[in-house]
């Protein structure tokens, strides 16, 4: 009688079971439906907004200036490769009508980037959006790097977008509104060992970040972080010391570009604080700040597998 007990009750869990995750399923189902239906209305709001948009000739940058030009934003591409922002504005006009403005920019020059300014807002008469994404890398041991191109590396990353974010924030303020968004890493969250300074970098972009957000908040001015990880882009070709990366092989398992722009735009709609793009790399993060000392022991041991002897 027990066991006959048992088993109707066993068979009443399942069943019980059974029905609460068909429940949660379509209860997941149904609010990701939602959640699609309601970013795809939101996203008119980029319709003749102006982005501008630094690093833009290549990988993200690029996928950015593709992704809002089909939102049909007006644009200002700003690189130091002439060519290509001329090709890639002249190819963006064409395909969705909109206005495109190519300027040639080094972010680490304050005056380059007042220059970039300048034209912008002789073009246009305002920025609604900032995406500070220009950056550059170096792959190696700290105690063996150049100590020019790590300053260039903090240039580039730190101070091009610091520069950029003091030149426009003046416009903003006046208006009352406008949104900057600062693309970090997920490194700037966690330090991997043989990218110290880059860590280093991004980690000043987060700070910096968190410290603006709450200052221009009266403003009406939105400050948004995007974390990216290891993404299919030109980065690595175009970092210090590439050659003595291993895992550039691996590169077909990372993230796409415009995969970071599709969640870029979802994290400026709902404007999200910061976007850490990843579930492992969320999960990694968790960790590191739960238990540092097990993640330092793991990473000392990642040189070997990243890093050319």
């Amino acid at each position: 009688m027990f066991g006959v007990f048992m088993n109707k009750n066993l068979d009443c869990l399942k069943s019980r079971l059974s029905i609460a995750s068909g429940i949660i399923l379509a209860l997941v189902s149904a609010y990701k439906v939602y959640k699609k239906i309601t970013i795809n209305q939101k996203k008119i709001w980029f319709k003749n907004k102006v982005i501008l948009i630094t690093g833009a000739s290549t990988g993200i940058g690029k996928s950015y200036a593709e992704t809002f030009a089909k939102l049909g934003s007006n644009l200002i591409l700003a690189a130091r490769s002439t060519d290509k922002i001329e090709e890639l504005a002249s190819e963006l006009k064409m395909k969705y009508n909109v206005e495109v403005l190519a300027i040639t920019t080094d972010v680490s020059d304050e005056d380059s980037v007042k220059n970039l300014m300048a034209k912008s807002f002789e073009h246009f008469s305002h920025i609604d959006i900032l995406i500070n994404n220009a950056g550059i890398g170096s792959y190696g041991y700290f105690h063996e790097g150049d100590i020019h191109e790590m300053r260039k590396i903090m240039e580039v990353n730190y101070w091009g977008m610091v520069y950029c974010t003091k030149a426009i924030l003046p416009s903003m303020i006046k208006r009352g509104q406008g949104k900057i968004i600062n693309v970090s890493s997920v490194l700037g969250k966690i330090a991997v060992p043989t990218m110290a300074v880059y860590s280093s970098s991004k980690f000043a972009m987060n700070g910096f970040s968190n410290a603006l957000r709450a200052e221009v908040r009266k403003f009406g001015i939105d400050v948004n972080v995007i974390c990216p990880t290891s993404t299919k882009t030109e980065f690595v070709n175009n970092s210090f010391d590439t050659g003595k990366f291993k895992l550039s092989n691996t590169a077909k398992f990372w993230m796409s570009s415009d995969r970071v722009a599709k969640e870029t735009v979802e994290t400026i709609l709902d404007n999200k604080r910061e976007h850490i793009l990843g579930f492992g790399e969320n999960l990694g993060i968790a960790f590191n700040d739960f238990a540092p000392s097990i993640v330092d022991k793991v990473l000392a041991i990642a040189p070997k597998f990243m890093i050319k002897e």
